[in-house]
């Protein structure tokens, strides 16, 4: 979570989304498109270098 900016972090973490939760991946959309992911019902999108950064990608 330190690779996101502070205001993506606290939108995420006012979601419940922090770091060692599990999200389920829905669906990826091409061309690095926003990432469904489910996280205790509830469905939401994020951008593609969000969910890197959550999963611990480059």
């Amino acid at each position: 979570m330190e690779q996101i900016d502070k205001p993506t972090a606290t939108r995420l973490h006012s979601l419940g989304i922090h770091s060692g939760c599990e999200l389920a991946v829905l669906r990826k959309y091409p061309f690095h498109g926003p990432v469904i992911v489910e996280y205790e019902s509830q469905r939401i999108g994020i951008r593609y270098s969000i969910f890197l950064a959550l999963i611990g990608g480059n």
